[in-house]
Parts: structure tokens; C-alpha cells; sequence
């Protein structure tokens, strides 16, 4: 393990080595999180099965693709939720919000916030040779972000691999941007291992001139991290941060630093400089920690006007073209497939992920032998 990792645990007073905390790759409600992988889990849910297995026999079966949840938090209560973390540490905190293929939040926070301490930045999906990446394009210059979100855009929906090498050295040249592999080995929803297997060498192998560092995930299994460390190795590149939060929960590694703003890690990154850093929740049963981010993903939000609850924050794009969420689409028929579905599999997640029964939970899902460092 390069020394430059630090944990928590093992050291605790590693961050007061350092002056500023980095966090990288959190989601907030400008995300659009697919939700065609449903089905393969609520399978797994007593009684859910069974209602997922009548409807998908049925004459109108539900198609799942066109369904999608968006994070619970606003751009400003995700910046919150993580600067309160690292100021808690005692550190000057940065922090780049990354939703998928947008960049709303960032430019939204720049009106009132330093545009040094919160970039404009982007998680773009990135199709690629039978495969999906994902990449963290962070820094963009905010005069020419819109433009350069266009063309990444254009990209996703019309995929051409020959394209992107150049598409990244264009991105490359402005010393400010950093540009991330995120969770290398993670598998996009009906991709093949083999596709993927064979995907990363090629897209390393045409455009790691360009790629700046791979990412260490809080939110991928420590197995998983560990063949991040040896890809960094084989390829030379630096270990950096990914907190992927998509809930309430702030990130569980960031970046430890004394550059004083985003372009001077940047710089320190792009240098091959870098000190990941796990914090405490790294370590708790990642099972556990699904089940409270389904939590927080499903309950109620008074504050926020006009996504209160869950089902104002799922969409589906019916017949029509027209995306809408669940509680408008419930109340012209309680009875539509998937709502009945969501409900069904979102009152046992309610159920398992609900505070009190949190320590029992915890305690359980402690007993199943997860590999960590």
C-alpha cells in the first residue's frame, strides 16, 4: 500500500499534518441515477419477487430503463454536508460536486460561493468499446463549460472511440482541469465482465496521456480499491479521492492538502502529489451503509419544496416522451406497475434501514467477513 494512503484508523492524526481537505465526486439532485438495475435486486426481496415476476409477465411490463431517482440533496446542502465534515478535521475545505453529465451544481454555487473552493466540474459517462467509464472532469473553466458539456454530451449520446483521445487532450491542455478515471473496475448495469475486461487496456492504453489520476471509492469495496492501487502502479499515475456520495452521508475518503485553492491541487495532482485519506465510516459494513443511504434516499424532506418525498424525486418517461415523476404519475393511477412496485420494495428498505433497528442491522451485517485495509 503506497504510503501516501492514509487511514484513519490507523493514524490518526493525519490530517493535521495537512491544511485543506479535498472532496471529489459527490452527487446531488442534478444526477439522473438509472434505475434498469432494479429489477435484479428486488428479485432478491421476499414478496417483492413475486410482484416483480406477475407485472413482468404481464401485457404492459415496465421498462425499468426509462425509470430514474434523483439524490436527495440540493448543490448547497451537498456542499454543506461535506465542508462540515472536513472542518470537523480542522481543515480548509474544497469541494467538487460531480453529477452525472451536468454541471448545474457547480455553476449554481460559484454565484455565492469562491469559485476557488468550488469548481465546476462533471462525472461524464463515457461509452467505450462495449463498455461505460467514468470520468472526473473537474476544474472547468466556467467561461467555456457549458460548450465543453455540450460536446461531452454529444459524445455520450453518439459515441465515437475514436473521438476521445483527442476530446481528452483538448480537456488536458488547460493545466487547471483534472481529469479522473472513476472506480476503474465498477460495472455499469448489462455490461459483461469480458467487455469491460477487455475495454480498460484499450482506453488506458490510447488515453492515459490524458488521465491524470484513478480513484480511490468510499463507496466501492476495499477488494475492489485494492486493484485500483496496482492499475495506479502499472500505469504511473496517482491515487486520488472519490466520496461518490449520492445521499446524506458525507464521503468517506477525500484528499489531504495544503494547497490553498482548487487549481493549486490540481497542480499538485497533475504532479503526481496526493494523499487519499479513509475516514472512520470507511469501515463499517458496506451493506449497512447501503441500507442507510436507501434510507436517507426514501425519506421525507420537509424543507425541500416540491421534493418532499421519494416518490417526488423518481421519474419515468411515459408513452408520451413526457418524464414524470412518481406522484404525479400516482395520482392519475395508484395502481400503475411500478409505483406499486417501488412501494412494495421501498417499505422493506424502510423497514431494514430504519434507525431503530440500525444497531441490530449493523451487528448482523458485521458477521459477513468484508475484506478491509
Amino acid at each position: 500500500m503506497p504510503k501516501s494512503v492514509k487511514f484513519a484508523w490507523k493514524d490518526s492524526e493525519a490530517a493535521s499534518q495537512f491544511a485543506t481537505g479535498v472532496c471529489l465526486h459527490g452527487h446531488t439532485l442534478h444526477s439522473e441515477e438509472c434505475l434498469s438495475f432494479l429489477p435484479r435486486y428486488l428479485h432478491k426481496a421476499p414478496v417483492v419477487s413475486q410482484i416483480v415476476s406477475g407485472y413482468e409477465r404481464g401485457p404492459c411490463p415496465v421498462d425499468f430503463a426509462r425509470a430514474w431517482w434523483t439524490p436527495p440533496l440540493s448543490p448547497a446542502s451537498a456542499l454543506h454536508v461535506e465542508r462540515k465534515q472536513i472542518a470537523k478535521l480542522g481543515l480548509r475545505p474544497l469541494v467538487s460536486l460531480t453529477d452525472h453529465d451536468n454541471i448545474e451544481a457547480g455553476i449554481s454555487l460559484q454565484v455565492a460561493a469562491d469559485p476557488a473552493e468550488v469548481p465546476v466540474s462533471v462525472e461524464w459517462t463515457v461509452p467505450y468499446d462495449r463498455s461505460i467509464f467514468h470520468l472526473g472532469i473537474h476544474n472547468l473553466p466556467p467561461v467555456s463549460a457549458r460548450e465543453a458539456m455540450s460536446a461531452m454530451a454529444a459524445f455520450t449520446a453518439t459515441p465515437d472511440e475514436n473521438r476521445l483521445p483527442d476530446m481528452l487532450r483538448d480537456l488536458a491542455a488547460n493545466p487547471e482541469v483534472l481529469i479522473v478515471l472513476n472506480h476503474p473496475f465498477w460495472l455499469e448495469e448489462g455490461i459483461e465482465q469480458a467487455n469491460h475486461d477487455r475495454a480498460l487496456p484499450r482506453i488506458l492504453r490510447e488515453c492515459i496521456d490524458s488521465i491524470h489520476a484513478f480513484e480511490l471509492n468510499g463507496t466501492r469495496v476495499w477488494n475492489e480499491n485494492e486493484k485500483v492501487v496496482h492499475l495506479a502502479k502499472t500505469y504511473l499515475r496517482p491515487l486520488v479521492s472519490g466520496g461518490d456520495r449520492h445521499a446524506c452521508e458525507p464521503s468517506a475518503c477525500i484528499n489531504l492538502t495544503n494547497a490553498a485553492s482548487f487549481s493549486e491541487f490540481v497542480a499538485e495532482i497533475r504532479a503526481g502529489r496526493s494523499a487519499p485519506y479513509f475516514m472512520p465510516h470507511y469501515r463499517e459494513p458496506m451493506a449497512q451503509r447501503i441500507l442507510e443511504m436507501a434510507w436517507d434516499i426514501l425519506r421525507t424532506y420537509p424543507e425541500s419544496q416540491g421534493r418532499q418525498r421519494w416518490t417526488d424525486r423518481v421519474f419515468y418517461r411515459t408513452q408520451d416522451g413526457v418524464a414524470r415523476s412518481l406522484t404525479e404519475v400516482w395520482g392519475k393511477s395508484a395502481s400503475w406497475p411500478l409505483t406499486t412496485m417501488l412501494s412494495a420494495a421501498t417499505g422493506i428498505l424502510q423497514l431494514c434501514a430504519n434507525p431503530g433497528l440500525r444497531p441490530a442491522m449493523r451487528h448482523f451485517l458485521a458477521q459477513r467477513g468484508e475484506m478491509l485495509p
